[in-house]
């Protein structure tokens, strides 16, 4: 390539600023290439690119020496760039710092053992590294999958083989009996977005994101700004949204959950409270319109009263309480956020809707009904059901001061404390005995949330999945702990309860759910990186990148920003 108009210049500048950053890594690889390659070493560096637009493709160059082995590199990248066209706008390189060889039989046992989609090594078929895939290759390419009937992972041969196609031009027939031996290797990396060069991170559950040194308010924005922007753009003109990707290759989610519409809007209006972006505020008053417009049913009862119902159109036409919840939280987040009381009325009828589930002598709820009949279709479905509805109830109290709806709360929280529900673990059971505290402050509602913390806390602390709803959960407890420092109120209670390990799995949960979000030298490696790009998504589903997945992440880090990291500025 002569590098003599602006993209190519653009383009030499971002290599030379990598080159340097790989150059600089000798020291920390030459002893294992040393190892794998009988003391007379060689080095492998790999260049992915991207126009943004279509899945990174992925050149090495070997050499006896760091130089000699990127020059090699560029020049297979180059030819690769020409012959494709291609104008590259994220730019990524990998050296092999560490390499194991392993018998056919001897990797299939080493993958059975690690959880799917967490295998994060790369791989090469060949002692030279000729055919040779990083990590991110492996994964977004689905060359390893499990297998429900048997505890051993299996090999997609088709996908390796269509996967070399597409980034060698080669048509090879390869199954396990050419290739009785893998090595697995792992690299040092870095990423340069046009703009910005990154370190990235080559340890295991962070591998390939880039190096954070320091959790600030300007990231945190950034992020909440990115993921909820990526929202905005999921809703069409109708106010209805893309529902998620399996992004390997690019499969829309079907289906769709109008439960899932209201709590991720809930989400937006959360992020648009920090943000006051436009276009964010635009797409929320579009999804609130479907969910009024086309997701509810109104309905007057033989006793005068009139109900509201979120139907789930999709299923049968039944009506699930989580819906009805989630419909008045996102409603009363918007006339909270935006000052608008045009969904009053409604909120009050959905909640009528919500007592329409309730047990009035025992306070449980039944958890799913036929539309229009109301007959029960499930007494129980999930147990997140129950606090959205309290926590829904708790909020349009905030708004109309009904004291019906308080004594709704409290009578289901009576059942819930009866029969144990602190053992759920749910961040929405969290969140509502938190709201229901704030306007009664009483001993057994504080008990009730540091138990639902405090089993968890281990577990937020080792768990290798990002888990979004943790970091909800365990930031209502600080809330709530924080509220009985201010009023000095049952402080005994703190005793028994470990606020240096909840302060530690906040932290690290906020740390590790950005391996969770689509920064681009992720997205790069799936088959459309736009439709994904600062999405968050779900590694143990297949990567899978759903509204709800976003949701539940921008909600906990709105949280975190407005109650750790500003009041800490402020001091």
């Amino acid at each position: 390539m002569h590098f003599n108009n602006p993209e190519a210049i653009a383009l030499k500048a971002r290599l030379d600023q990598l080159k340097q950053r790989i150059l600089g890594q000798a020291e920390a690889v030459t002893g294992n290439m040393k190892l794998h390659f009988d003391k007379d070493p060689r080095y492998i560096v790999f260049l992915s690119f991207s126009d943004g637009k279509s899945r990174a493709y992925v050149c090495n160059g070997i050499g006896n020496s760091i130089e000699s082995s990127w020059k090699n590199a560029v020049n297979n990248m180059n030819k690769k760039v020409k012959k494709l066209n291609l104008q590259p706008l994220w730019v990524k390189a990998d050296l092999v710092k560490d390499i194991q060889e392993y018998s056919f039989d001897a990797f299939i046992e080493y993958v059975s053992s690690i959880k799917t989609n967490y295998f994060r090594e790369g791989i090469a078929l060949d002692e030279m590294f000729n055919l040779a895939f990083l990590e991110q290759e492996v994964n977004a390419n689905v060359f390893i999958y499990g297998n429900k009937e048997s505890p051993k992972k299996q090999i997609s041969w088709k996908n390796i083989m269509a996967h070399i196609r597409y980034k060698l031009g080669l048509k090879l027939e390869l199954d396990e009996n050419s290739c009785k031996k893998v090595w697995l290797f792992s690299t040092t990396g870095f990423f340069h977005d046009g703009t910005d060069c990154y370190h990235l991170n080559h340890d295991w559950l962070n591998n390939g994101r880039r190096v954070i040194e320091v959790i600030d308010e300007g990231l945190l924005r950034s992020v909440i700004e990115k993921s909820s922007g990526y929202l905005a753009d999921q809703v069409d003109d109708s106010g209805k949204f893309r529902y998620g990707y399996f992004p390997c290759f690019n499969k829309e989610i079907p289906g769709y959950n109008t439960l899932r519409h209201a709590s991720t809007t809930y989400s937006m209006i959360e992020a648009f409270e920090i943000t006051k972006d436009e276009r964010l505020g635009q797409a929320i008053i579009l999804a609130l319109d479907y969910l009024a417009n086309e997701g509810i049913e109104l309905l007057e009862g033989e006793d005068g009263v009139t109900r509201a119902f979120v139907v789930e159109r999709t299923s049968d036409n039944e009506i699930k309480l989580g819906a009805n919840a989630t419909a008045i939280l996102a409603f009363s987040k918007y006339t909270a956020v935006f000052d608008d009381r045009r969904y009053v009325q409604l909120m009050k009828q959905l909640a009528e809707g919500i007592s329409y589930f309730q047990d009035k002598q025992e306070g449980s709820y039944v958890h799913v009904l036929n539309f229009p009949d109301l007959s029960i279709k499930e007494k129980f479905r999930t147990v997140y059901y129950n606090g959205e509805a309290a926590f829904a109830l708790m909020r349009l109290y905030d708004i109309d001061k009904n004291e019906r709806w308080l004594n709704m709360v409290e009578l289901a929280f009576e059942y819930f404390i009866n029969n144990e529900y602190w053992r759920q673990k749910d961040h929405w059971l969290s969140y509502c005995s938190n709201e229901l505290f704030k306007h009664r402050a009483e001993k057994k509602y504080i008990e009730f949330n540091l138990k639902n913390a405090s089993g968890i806390l281990d577990f937020c602390l080792s768990r290798e999945t990002t888990y979004p709803t943790l970091l909800e959960l365990l930031m209502a407890t600080y809330s709530m702990i924080e509220k009985m420092k201010t009023d000095q109120y049952c402080l005994e209670l703190l005793d028994s309860f470990d606020q240096e390990k909840l302060m530690a799995a906040i932290e690290h949960r906020v740390e590790h759910q950005l391996n969770g979000l689509y920064f681009p030298e992720v997205a790069m490696y799936y088959k459309a990186p736009q439709n994904i790009l600062w999405a968050f998504y779900i590694r143990h589903h297949s990567f899978r990148s759903r509204i709800d997945d976003i949701e539940h992440n921008i909600s906990g880090y709105c949280s975190y920003l407005k109650q750790i990291v500003i009041p800490a500025g402020q001091n």
